[in-house]
């Protein structure tokens, strides 16, 4: 049986829970069957298939197993298929099961070694609650796969795992160009229908891109994604001034973050837990890395940022430093308000705030990225934002990024969603996108905006 090599080391290295997502025709689900049925005619194994939905066995991954056998002449003798299980000569047994309409039935299992969650976009935060002690905490050796095509950005299984990397998950993204024994016929299907449907609608069925929850992002997912290494894809020398974005944590379970550019380049991302008792050592954290990289500090200076300034001037006294640090009002009145955004609109027209402003210039120029590096457009190197593929936090910064919508202001002016807003619709604060943003905010001396 021919397994798909990108996931050899996947499958090799020991993880409580293992994580695999992507688009489809990338082999996702043909490849956790497999592993499986290797594991199961080696050793004697309780494996527990569930799913959110199983009114029968058909609508269960019983069917793949099961072709998956019969169609491999060395493992066929070792299986046996029942109505309702699969069973082994190793004394391995494959159990099938809908979490929705069977909580106490998942509740009761006792002895599993391998719990195979498909369509695992569906898994919510409760149902996890329930699933992680019944299978991780009973059993020491136990292990849980989660096998999904992402839905919406917001989705439990995609933010816990994806995301935040939450649980010490081995997480592996793979897509239909992963996939080795995808016939051709299927392949030239899908380059067709790359040329036929709009990219969104392309990118999130077989690129495994998360939806938005809607068409109105400030930013686009593709957007965030063409701008991955950009300057290597288009050939740029990254040159300029350095800056460090710092938003500073409001309370309860926000967290610090930095984002480090240097020119175009975003270098590096960093994060961190902080209580309200620690705003000064955070922001000595800040100070001493914009120090380190030599890069003008622009800090979040609303609420808890307020005194920011104050310890930063303290610094750079006692340290006998010269850090510039500059404050990002995110409702301040927006900057060069007499000049043209668009033709007969002038910024102060247009804008709400300098935040809508600054969101504003982050999107109009990871557009212009989009266009030079996919569409393969002409572009202006100042015009080109690029992310390093080497930064931490990257998964996290492109649903941050993409998560905000546009909004408008009682005045008719241009607005970015509040984070009240976005808290109702289960999306927590972007702290590394507002970071980011701040290092291309109209606020630095000598930066043309």
């Amino acid at each position: 049986m021919k397994l798909n090599p990108k996931l050899k080391k996947f499958w090799k290295i020991k993880a409580k829970v293992k994580v695999l997502y992507g688009g489809r025709a990338s082999s996702k689900t043909e490849d956790t069957a497999g592993i499986l049925i290797y594991l199961a005619s080696k050793y004697k194994l309780k494996i527990a298939c569930v799913r959110k939905f199983q009114a029968n066995i058909k609508q269960s991954v019983y069917s793949v197993i099961k072709k998956k056998v019969i169609n491999d002449e060395y493992f066929r003798p070792f299986f046996d298929f029942t109505d309702t299980s699969i069973k082994t000569t190793t004394g391995s047994e494959f159990l099938f099961l809908g979490w929705e309409r069977n909580t106490d039935q998942i509740k009761g299992l006792d002895d599993v070694d391998i719990m195979w969650i498909e369509e695992g976009h569906t898994l919510t935060e409760e149902q996890w609650l329930i699933i992680k002690p019944t299978v991780l905490l009973r059993k020491e050796t136990a292990m849980v796969i989660i096998v999904f095509n992402p839905n919406l950005e917001t989705d439990f299984a995609y933010n816990n795992f994806v995301i935040n990397r939450n649980e010490g998950a081995l997480v592996q993204e793979i897509n239909y160009h992963d996939n080795p024994f995808l016939p051709a016929s299927a392949l030239e299907l899908i380059e067709k229908e790359k040329e036929e449907m709009e990219d969104d609608v392309f990118n999130h069925i077989y690129l495994g891109y998360p939806k938005s929850e809607s068409e109105f992002a400030f930013i686009k997912k593709a957007w965030i994604e063409a701008c991955i290494d950009a300057h290597i894809k288009l050939g740029i020398d990254v040159r300029g001034k350095k800056a460090l974005g710092y938003d500073i944590a409001d309370a309860g379970n926000d967290y610090c973050a930095t984002v480090a550019t240097h020119g175009i380049l975003t270098t590096e991302i960093r994060e961190w837990k902080a209580k309200e008792d620690e705003l000064e050592q955070s922001a000595e954290k800040a100070f001493n890395q914009a120090d380190e990289i030599g890069a003008d500090l622009i800090y979040d200076c609303i609420g808890v940022g307020a005194s920011a300034g104050s310890t930063f001037k303290r610094l750079n006294s006692e340290k006998n430093k010269s850090v510039v640090y500059i404050k990002f009002d995110a409702g301040d009145a927006v900057k060069n308000p007499e000049r043209e955004y668009k033709v007969n609109r002038k910024n102060k027209d247009h804008f709400e705030n300098l935040k809508a402003q600054t969101w504003q210039i982050v999107s109009d120029r990871m557009l212009a990225t989009y266009k030079a590096v996919v569409k393969g457009e002409p572009f202006n190197e100042d015009d080109i934002i690029s992310i390093s593929s080497e930064c931490k936090f990257l998964d996290k910064l492109k649903t941050e990024l993409s998560s905000p919508l546009k909004d408008e202001s009682k005045r008719g002016l241009v607005k970015v969603e509040s984070k009240d807003d976005m808290k109702k619709r289960g999306i927590p604060s972007p702290n590394i996108a507002d970071a980011f943003v701040m290092t291309y905010a109209p606020v630095r001396k000598r930066v043309i905006f």
